[in-house]
């Protein structure tokens, strides 16, 4: 087992790594330093991907993943344009890799999956989901919109519709809802849903891993929508955002626990 202060990856005889996100009391939100060990993590997978058949992604505690901590919004917004835009790319990088690495990869979802959270869900192959999950992209509430990969992969996923719907009224979706919507592979009760995601990890790492690997870049070439355009747009969208007032006044309602006051400035 490799272990960090906020990841650590576990791998089976099987083949079958778990990704754990451990910051159970901040929802597993990421800051600049978990951010540096889910790279880091990632980079030592990619060098040793022969023994990994399967990559599960969970969440310690009662979350998946809240996506980026607030305190990280607050301090970006100081950060000239060019530096940001930077670190963007950095934070898309670990997301690309989930989506573009040849063995399949997993979000085994429970509890909150917010944000950034369902952003690295949508770029995994498989989202099996708790009946105890509640999936949101909730950034519009303070001003700021999903910047890495909701617009492109939900909208490849689900289509435009459903993307403007989910993003722009910022609801939670119930497991029932994410299955029925095509957001969910599959649906499992809370009570087994460990043991069922370790039969489901166990089934797919017993595929031939060359085979699967072609099946992967296959699907990825048929999709319609140019996603490394659509992304590098988000990343444009966020920084233009970072310097609004609306932003501002956005974070400073989340943080007062009242209603923003938006005003279009």
């Amino acid at each position: 087992m490799a272990e960090g202060k906020y990841v650590t990856v576990d791998t089976t005889e099987a083949g079958v790594t778990t990704l754990l996100m451990n910051r159970p009391d901040k929802l597993n939100s990421w800051n600049e330093e978990m951010e540096a060990e889910l790279a880091e993590a990632s980079a030592t997978i990619e060098r040793e991907l022969k023994k990994h058949r399967v990559l599960v992604i969970r969440g310690a505690g009662r979350a998946f993943c809240a996506g980026v901590d607030m305190s990280i919004i607050g301090t970006e917004q100081t950060l000239p344009p060019r530096e940001l835009r930077n670190r963007m790319a950095i934070r898309h990088r670990f997301f690309d890799w989930v989506e573009q690495i040849e063995i399949p990869v997993v979000a085994a979802i429970h509890g909150y999956c917010l944000g950034g959270g369902l952003e690295l869900a949508l770029a995994c192959d498989f989202r099996l989901i708790s009946d105890d999950a509640k999936l949101a992209m909730p950034e519009l509430t303070f001003g700021q919109v999903p910047g890495s990969g909701a617009a492109s992969r939900l909208t490849a996923l689900a289509g435009p519709s459903v993307a403007k719907d989910i993003i722009i009224t910022c609801r939670r979706l119930d497991a029932t809802e994410a299955r029925e919507l095509g957001l969910a592979s599959r649906v499992f009760a809370a009570d087994e849903f460990d043991a069922k995601i370790q039969e489901f990890c166990n089934e797919i790492a017993q595929r031939p891993p060359l085979a699967v690997a072609m099946v992967k870049q296959m699907v990825a070439t048929v999709q319609p929508a140019d996603l490394a355009k659509a992304r590098t747009i988000e990343r444009l969208a966020q920084s233009a955002l970072l310097g609004t007032k609306d932003l501002a006044e956005g974070l400073s309602a989340a943080s007062e626990k009242r209603p923003a006051q938006f005003t279009g400035d």
